[in-house]
C-alpha cells in the first residue's frame, strides 16, 4: 500500500471511465444532487475521481448548475490505498440489515472480493437483482469515503462446498466450537513465513454452520480457528476476523 497524504481529506468520487490530463469531462446526473447541493461546489472549486487504475485525478469544476455539471482533469496523483496481500471474504447470507453492515466494513477495511454464500442454516437462500445493486451502491460509496483505490469486486451467489473448493490461498474457517487454535496465531511473522499472497476467510450464518460444512472444510485444508471466549454476531465475527488479519498486514 503506497499512499499520498495528500489526497486524504479530499472529496473524491469513483467515475468509470479512463482518464488523462486536460480532459473534458461532463458528470453523469446522479453526481449533481451530491456536487451541487449537498457539496455547494461552484466553478473553480475542484474534486477528486478515481477509476481503479490507483491514481487519483485532480478535476477542476468549469460548469455547475442544477442541471448540468462539467471540468477538467487538471493533475494527475499517484496513490494506492489497497492491501498488498488480496483478502476475500466468503459470507453466509444473513439478514439485510447485517449484510450491509458486512458489506460496508469489509470495503472498508480493504476486502478484494466478497463472496454471499449459501450454507446449511442460512435462512435466505436467494439475493435479488435490486438487493444486489444495492450492496453495490453500498460498496461504491464506501469505497469512496475510505479512500480505496479499487471497488471491492461483489460475486454471485455460491453454495458452500463450491465455495470451499474455489478458495484460494490461507483458507480461515472461523468456528464457534475450535477451543486449540485462535486467530491470533495467524500473526505477521506467520504470514510472512508462509509468503500468503491471498487469504480466504469464511463466516457462517446467525445460527453457525453445520456439522458436516466444519467436516468439509477441514478435510479441504482450512485453518479452523476461534474468535475468542464468546459466541459473535456474524456481523461481528466477519469485521473481527477481517480486521485482525488487516492489522498483521500492516
Amino acid at each position: 500500500m503506497k499512499q499520498n497524504k495528500f489526497i486524504y481529506n479530499q472529496l473524491r468520487f469513483f467515475y468509470h471511465k479512463e482518464l488523462i490530463i486536460g480532459e473534458k469531462i461532463k458528470f453523469p446526473s446522479h453526481f449533481i444532487h451530491q456536487i451541487f447541493r449537498v457539496l455547494k461546489k461552484r466553478s473553480g472549486d475542484y474534486i477528486f475521481l478515481f477509476n481503479g487504475d490507483k491514481k487519483e485525478y485532480k478535476v477542476v469544476l468549469t460548469n455547475v448548475s442544477k442541471s448540468e455539471i462539467s471540468g477538467v482533469v487538471d493533475e494527475v496523483f499517484e496513490y494506492d490505498g489497497e492491501l498488498n496481500t488480496n483478502i476475500h471474504l466468503y459470507q453466509s447470507l444473513v439478514e439485510s440489515s447485517r449484510m450491509e453492515l458486512i458489506i460496508q466494513k469489509a470495503t472498508e477495511l480493504g476486502v478484494k472480493n466478497f463472496f454471499p454464500v449459501i450454507s446449511e442454516k442460512c435462512k435466505i437462500k436467494s439475493v435479488s437483482s435490486t438487493k444486489k445493486e444495492r450492496w453495490n451502491n453500498i460498496i461504491l460509496e464506501s469505497s469512496e469515503q475510505s479512500f480505496r483505490s479499487e471497488i471491492m469486486v461483489l460475486e454471485n451467489l455460491i453454495d458452500f462446498e463450491t465455495a470451499c473448493l474455489n478458495s484460494k490461498g490461507l483458507k480461515i474457517f472461523c468456528n464457534e466450537f475450535e477451543s486449540n487454535y485462535h486467530l491470533n496465531k495467524i500473526d505477521k511473522a506467520y504470514l510472512n513465513q508462509h509468503k500468503v499472497s491471498d487469504i480466504s476467510i469464511f463466516i457462517g450464518p446467525v445460527s453457525g454452520y453445520h456439522d458436516k460444512e466444519i467436516l468439509f472444510a477441514k478435510q479441504n485444508d482450512f485453518i479452523s480457528v476461534s474468535l475468542g471466549s464468546r459466541v459473535l454476531r456474524t456481523e461481528t465475527a466477519a469485521i473481527v476476523s477481517v480486521g485482525n488479519i488487516v492489522n498483521q498486514l500492516s
